[in-house]
């Protein structure tokens, strides 16, 4: 009589255990995305806006932004980020003028990665 060994459901059972742990593991170890951002990419804007706002799921340190003209000119901005992470960044945007711009910035998520985003936008000339 041939001897029947389980080890089929016992390693389906190891390995489905594994790849959950990984998988949450993952999870945890994941950079963090942004959830809403205040002014959407290519947008034509009627007015300027006076701040712009980004949210991450996960908090996450502020590392820098920087707003451009189309033509490359910089446009100073004065933004103090907050001294702890956090998931939501307000940055007050000096008076802007009709034209095409692109903001950048970057942030360092608490596992160490650093994540960027731009958006470009426009105020449409009155």
């Amino acid at each position: 009589m041939p001897i029947q060994i389980k080890a089929p459901r016992i390693c389906r059972a190891v390995l489905l255990s594994a790849g959950i742990l990984l998988a949450s593991s993952g999870i945890a170890q994941a950079h963090t995305m942004e959830r809403a951002i205040s002014i959407a990419n290519n947008a034509v804007l009627q007015a300027a806006p006076e701040t712009f706002t980004v949210s991450y799921v996960h908090p996450a340190r502020f590392g820098s932004v920087q707003l451009r003209t189309a033509t490359g000119e910089t446009v100073p901005i004065r933004y103090q980020p907050p001294a702890n992470a956090t998931t939501t960044f307000t940055i007050p945007l000096p008076k802007l003028a009709p034209d095409s711009y692109r903001l950048t910035w970057r942030v360092i998520a608490e596992d160490g990665h650093v994540m960027s985003g731009t958006v470009n936008f426009t105020i449409a000339r009155r």
